[in-house]
C-alpha cells in the first residue's frame, strides 16, 4: 500500500514538474515576443525621425540654393561683407619712422618663405592688416621689383602726415634712406588701400589666410 502511495506522489510531482517547466517556457516566449515588437516598433520610430530629419534638411538645403540664386552680389559686396570686421582700428593713428621700427622688431616669420603659396603678396597683405589694426596707416603696393627681381609687392607705412616709408614684408624691415634702391620702392604700378582693393585687382594673390 505504502508503495502504491509513494509512486502516486512520484507521478504528481513529475507532472508538477512538467508544468511548471511548461509555463517558465510561456513566460519566456512572452517576454521575447514583447521584446521583439518594442524594438521593432522602436526602430520603425528612430527610421522615421531620421527620415524626417533628411527631409528637413533636403528642404533646407533648397531653400539655401533658392535664396543664393535669387540674390546675387557683385565681387565689391561680397568681399565688403566677408571683410566687415577685417580692420579694428585704434581710436589714434601712429606715427614715427622709429616708432614703427620699434613696432617691427621682434616680428618675424612662422611660415617659410613659398613662391606662389606664401610669397611677398600674402606677406605684405598679412603685414598690412597687422600695421592696420595696430594703429598704422599701411598700404599694399605692387609692381616691378625695386632691386630688379621681377614683379614684387611691399608696403609704403605713413610715418607722419603724407610722409610714407618703405617695408619690405618679405623680412619685415623698413628699407631706410641710405639703401641704394630706395628711389625704386616709389615707382610701382598698384596701390591699394585696404584688402578689398587687393583682392578686386586678384582674388588669389592677397589671400594670405588660404
Amino acid at each position: 500500500m505504502e508503495n502504491n502511495l509513494e509512486k502516486e506522489f512520484e507521478k504528481q510531482g513529475g507532472i508538477g514538474k512538467a508544468k511548471i517547466g511548461l509555463a517558465v517556457c510561456a513566460v519566456l516566449v512572452a517576454v521575447l515576443v514583447v521584446s521583439s515588437v518594442w524594438l521593432y516598433t522602436r526602430n520603425e520610430n528612430l527610421q522615421n525621425q531620421i527620415d524626417s530629419l533628411i527631409s528637413d534638411y533636403d528642404s533646407l538645403v533648397s531653400e539655401h540654393n533658392d535664396y543664393i540664386a535669387d540674390h546675387q552680389f557683385t565681387d565689391e559686396q561680397y568681399y565688403s561683407a566677408i571683410f566687415s570686421y577685417y580692420y579694428v582700428f585704434p581710436a589714434e593713428q601712429k606715427f614715427g619712422v622709429y616708432d614703427l621700427e620699434d613696432e617691427l622688431t621682434g616680428l618675424e616669420w612662422i611660415k617659410p618663405y613659398e613662391e606662389g603659396v606664401f610669397d611677398c603678396s600674402e606677406m605684405s597683405a598679412y603685414l598690412e592688416w597687422y600695421l592696420e589694426n595696430e594703429g598704422w596707416n599701411a598700404i599694399i603696393i605692387a609692381g616691378d621689383s625695386p632691386f630688379g627681381s621681377g614683379y614684387h609687392a611691399w608696403l609704403l607705412v605713413e610715418t607722419s602726415t603724407d610722409q610714407y616709408m618703405p617695408v619690405e614684408s618679405t623680412n619685415i624691415e623698413i628699407v631706410w634712406w641710405d639703401d641704394p634702391y630706395f628711389d625704386n620702392y616709389w615707382i610701382y604700378d598698384y596701390e591699394f588701400e585696404t584688402i578689398d582693393d587687393a583682392l578686386a585687382y586678384s582674388e588669389t594673390e592677397f589671400d594670405w589666410w588660404k
